[in-house]
């Protein structure tokens, strides 16, 4: 099995997503005051704005399971490459196009988890994740050629189709959601692409116990994400394709 690469020249990842999930919904209307304190203490020109989410009445958010995890606010900063989303029951951490690199992220993921942790106000971690959204574009969509991907349905092959799938696929400890989508067009601050898109997550079978728990799970959340792209997702062709550097 070849290598996994340290990175890509021609990068298809648009978007890298680390989320967590509790079960504590009283604390909506104050978490997102405490990580903006904190987070203005380092970033200076932050801001911070209300999603269309924040006005769904509470009692129907958490009866909806669409909704029960949706953020309802969102903090900017220009001059950072993340962006810091909270809701109900929910928080993300985003890092758009161009990815700072995963030593960069995991430190901001350690940062965010740390700030949590001392606010005392999540005691029930149900889940967390890290999602990577890669936009294929070496071939004009739709167009499944760059994946290890084989569908059939009645002796006709899918390979150049309008397609969305999404499969669970449990590996030891963890299982990847992946879902992918031909064509897809990706929104970015200074342009709008098309391609296929591959959504991975890779998500711990068994939540978390405590804060270190979840941060000693980190490495191998990522570790096991990059070997699921780079070993069963992408063609070879593909990765050379992309310029692999190792």
């Amino acid at each position: 099995m070849n290598p996994v690469p340290a990175r890509l020249r021609q990068e298809p990842l648009i978007e890298a997503i680390w989320q967590i999930q509790f079960d504590s919904p009283a604390i909506g209307d104050v978490l997102p005051g405490v990580l903006f304190s904190e987070l203005k203490t380092r970033c200076r020109n932050l801001s911070l704005r209300r999603l269309p989410a924040a006005d769904i009445p509470a009692p129907v958010a958490q009866i909806d399971p669409n909704l029960r995890f949706i953020a309802k606010v969102i903090m900017e900063d220009p001059g950072s490459p993340f962006r810091w989303q909270v809701g109900d029951r929910v928080v993300t951490l985003n890092c758009q196009k161009p990815y700072v690199g995963w030593k960069s992220f995991k430190e901001e993921i350690i940062r965010m988890m740390n700030t949590l942790q001392e606010s005392g106000l999540i005691l029930n971690i149900q889940r967390h994740s890290l999602r990577y959204l890669d936009l294929l574009t070496l071939t004009p969509p739709p167009d499944l050629t760059a994946l290890k991907l084989k569908v059939e349905l009645g002796g006709h092959e899918i390979r150049q189709h309008n397609c969305q799938i999404r499969l669970e696929i449990p590996e030891d400890e963890f299982v990847h959601v992946i879902q992918v989508v031909t064509p897809a067009n990706a929104t970015l601050p200074n342009e709008t692409l098309t391609g296929t898109l591959v959504d991975l997550e890779t998500v711990p079978k068994i939540p978390p116990t405590d804060w270190d728990a979840a941060q000693a799970q980190l490495e191998i959340l990522h570790t096991q994400s990059k070997a699921m792209f780079f070993h069963h997702i992408l063609t070879e062709s593909a990765i050379q394709s992309l310029e692999p550097e190792y």
